[in-house]
C-alpha cells in the first residue's frame, strides 16, 4: 500500500548516517532543478553569460573552498555594472524559485541584486532593478529580486530589499536586515501562477509582492553587481539554485 509522508521542516542525518550511503532507491524530485555550486575550474558558458565592462567574473577556488564565483569590481568605475544570466526558461506559472548564497565584501560602496530578469543582460550594461542617485529605477521590464544597494538613502545604504517590476516598479519590500562586511546571507524569490513574489532571508520570509512580474513572462536567473565608489571591491556566490514544477503540455 504506498505511503506518502508530510514533512514541514527538513531531513537531518545523524550518527552512523552520515558516513555511508544513507538512501536505498532511487531519489527522484518531480521539479525542474538547476544548481552551479561553481566547482569547474571555470565558468560554465553553457549556463550562463557573464556580461562585463571594466569588471571581471570568474570561478574563483583560491580564496574559499568549495568553489565560488567572483566578482572583481574595478577601481575607478563607479555605477558601472556587470552581470551573470542563465537560461530564460523559468516562469511564475511553474512556481519559479531562485536562491543564491553570497558575501559582499564592503556594502557601502556595493551593489548587488539577484534574482530573476526578462533578459540576460539589460543593455550599456544597466542594473535590472536599483537605487542609483537615491532613487529606486529600472532598466528590466520584468524582474524581481533581492538588492543592496550602496546608493540606497531610502531604506539604508546597507538594506536588504526585495524589489520588482511588472512594466512597471513595485513599492519595495524592505527585509528591515543591514548586510554588514564579509557577511554570507542566502537570498530566496519563490513565484506563484498569479505572479506574486515572496522574499525570503537567511530561511526566512520578510515580505510579499503582488503581481511582482507580468504572469507568463519567461525569466532567466540573474546576477547583477556595481561599485559604488572609487575603489575595488569584490563579492562572491557560493552558489545559484533554481526550480520550478515542470509543465504540464
Amino acid at each position: 500500500m504506498p505511503r506518502q509522508l508530510w514533512i514541514d521542516d527538513h531531513i537531518e542525518m545523524r550518527g552512523d548516517a552520515t558516513h555511508r550511503s544513507n538512501m536505498d532507491g532511487p531519489w527522484q524530485p518531480t521539479d525542474v532543478n538547476f544548481i552551479d555550486d561553481f566547482t569547474d575550474d571555470t565558468l560554465d558558458t553553457a549556463a550562463w553569460t557573464a556580461t562585463v565592462t571594466n569588471h571581471t567574473i570568474a570561478v574563483d577556488h583560491g580564496t574559499y573552498s568549495g568553489g565560488w564565483c567572483k566578482f572583481t569590481l574595478a577601481a575607478s568605475h563607479d555605477n558601472e555594472s556587470c552581470h551573470l544570466g542563465g537560461a530564460v526558461c523559468w516562469e511564475d506559472d511553474q512556481y519559479a524559485m531562485f536562491e543564491a548564497r553570497i558575501l559582499v565584501t564592503d556594502v557601502s560602496a556595493c551593489y548587488v541584486y539577484a534574482g530573476f530578469s526578462d533578459e540576460v543582460e539589460e543593455t550599456s550594461p544597466d542594473t535590472p532593478i536599483d537605487y542609483m542617485g537615491g532613487t529606486l529605477a529600472a532598466a528590466a521590464t520584468n524582474a524581481v529580486g533581492i538588492l543592496m544597494d550602496g546608493e540606497d538613502t531610502v531604506n539604508g545604504a546597507s538594506s536588504i530589499v526585495g524589489v520588482s517590476i511588472d512594466t512597471s516598479l513595485n513599492t519595495a519590500v524592505d527585509s528591515e536586515s543591514d548586510w554588514a562586511d564579509g557577511e554570507i546571507h542566502v537570498l530566496r524569490i519563490e513565484l506563484d501562477p498569479d505572479g506574486d513574489a515572496t522574499y525570503w532571508l537567511d530561511g526566512n520570509c520578510f515580505g510579499r509582492t503582488a503581481v511582482a512580474v507580468t504572469s507568463g513572462t519567461k525569466l532567466c536567473p540573474m546576477i547583477a553587481c556595481a561599485v559604488r565608489g572609487t575603489a575595488e571591491e569584490t563579492v562572491y556566490v557560493d552558489y545559484v539554485w533554481c526550480s520550478q514544477k515542470r509543465d504540464t503540455v
